[in-house]
């Protein structure tokens, strides 16, 4: 079977903007009924108003600190003015990360949670996963919400889940091996971790068995996936999603881009300067993302802050939804360094596609007087030595320079100095504001 949802999947694009708009408007409806934040954010909205996509574009966007707002000293705890039923009817507690700022809490009844891994159960099989697969994930999930949407969407697919939390990576990839595994989720970053680390175990990855890998927590450059790849000699996918949203668009076995859950999800790519038009095939735009099937946490024209690439209307597996062609990075990733915006997404492409001796990085950005610096602290193989070490950062350098039109330091750090993550990899640090 090609598709988890072959109607939905295949539905004309006219179709689904029906679908969608009529979904929209009664999640205006059920908000302004049942949710403080927006009976006071939409008070001067009518659903009824809204009769086409434009009309979508008068309801303001929400962004992720009115919800902190909203929940900061207002009743219900812990959940506040966001939350759209009864407490008595929450069986489900998840948060965000918290990385940007304090945690929001996320309410979920039973219905909500399952309409959230029914939209997952679209981007693990997009992405391949079948019940004959036996599915690792390599984390404790705790509060956060991702790999709990993995597991139990993986299971709702029919496949054999195992959880890999209370383990180091060695002890993951023993278990990787006891149990014959031939699939894994988790962060590309940490998914390299434990190629690295079987390698120095003696073990190939390759030897693991692994068929297919679905990506999650971080953006996932062409040339990172290739390298996982190659790696573990399997195919590698992407998704994206939030706490707030849920994983809104998946990639299918074509991997050029990812299909947005439609018509689970209203996205909008909106131009990166008024925020106001949507952009056309290629371009850069926002992404305003609003979940039109939960009613425990409604939210509406959500502002993610990521940066995506709007991809074509077609693809060679016939899904019909729209597509993103890229996950740019986020808004508040893309800054200006002397004068010249810079992503890091653009060192990571770099680094994964032009050297495979360096094991890790890190880029630092300090301000000296008035001139931005840009440090590159690097740990490559340590098969190398030491002059080959600094012939790698001297031609790091030179490329960066090229890539991105920025001027570099590029610093040999021992092996073991910089961090290892498993969840979200935190490579660029931007430590102008503190100095």
């Amino acid at each position: 079977m090609e598709y988890w949802n072959a109607y939905t999947e295949t539905l004309p694009r006219e179709k689904l903007n029906k679908i969608e708009l009529k979904y929209f408007q009664d999640l205006v409806s059920y908000g302004k009924a049942y949710s403080s934040l927006y009976k006071e954010k939409l008070k001067d909205i009518d659903a009824g108003d809204i009769k086409t996509f434009d009309d979508i574009k008068k309801v303001p966007f929400t962004y992720k600190e009115e919800l902190r707002k909203w929940q900061e000293n207002v009743e219900p705890f812990p959940y506040g003015g966001l939350l759209g039923v009864n407490i008595e009817d929450v069986c489900t507690f998840r948060q965000t990360s918290g990385t940007t700022g304090k945690p929001v809490y996320v309410p979920e009844t039973y219905e909500s949670w399952q309409w959230r891994i029914e939209s997952w159960c679209h981007i693990l099989w997009m992405a391949g996963f079948r019940p004959r697969h036996r599915v690792f994930l390599p984390f404790g999930y705790n509060v956060f919400v991702a790999f709990w949407e993995a597991h139990y969407a993986a299971e709702k697919l029919g496949c054999e889940v195992i959880p890999g939390g209370a383990l180091d990576t060695k002890g993951r990839i023993n278990k990787i091996m006891e149990m014959k595994v031939n699939a894994m989720a988790g962060t590309p970053t940490y998914i390299l971790n434990i190629a690295q680390e079987a390698m120095a175990m003696g073990i190939d990855p390759k030897s693991l068995g692994i068929e297919r890998i679905l990506g999650a927590g971080e953006p996932l450059p062409e040339a990172t996936r290739k390298k996982i790849e190659e790696a573990y000699n399997c195919k590698m996918f992407d998704h994206i999603g939030s706490t707030e949203t849920c994983g809104f668009a998946g990639m299918c076995e074509a991997q050029q881009g990812l299909h947005i859950i439609e018509p689970f999800f209203l996205v909008e790519l909106l131009d990166r300067e008024t925020l106001s038009k949507e952009v056309s095939e290629g371009e850069q735009g926002v992404l305003i993302v609003t979940p039109l099937g939960r009613r425990s946490f409604p939210v509406i024209r959500f502002n993610t802050n990521d940066v995506a690439i709007k991809g074509p209307s077609t693809c060679e597996c016939g899904r019909t939804s729209g597509k993103l062609m890229e996950i740019v990075g986020r808004v508040d990733d893309i800054t200006k360094i002397r004068g010249v915006l810079f992503s890091p997404k653009t060192v990571e492409q770099l680094v994964r596609s032009e050297f495979p001796e360096i094991v890790e990085y890190e880029l630092v950005v300090t301000c000296e007087g008035i001139m931005d610096r840009i440090l590159a602290r690097i740990e490559v193989d340590p098969k190398l030595g030491k002059d080959e070490a600094e012939i790698v950062a001297i031609r790091l350098s030179e490329r960066h320079k090229i890539k991105t039109n920025l001027s570099c330091t590029t610093k040999v750090e021992s092996q073991g100095t910089l961090p290892r993550y498993d969840l979200k990899a935190k490579r660029f640090k931007d430590m102008r504001g503190t100095h």
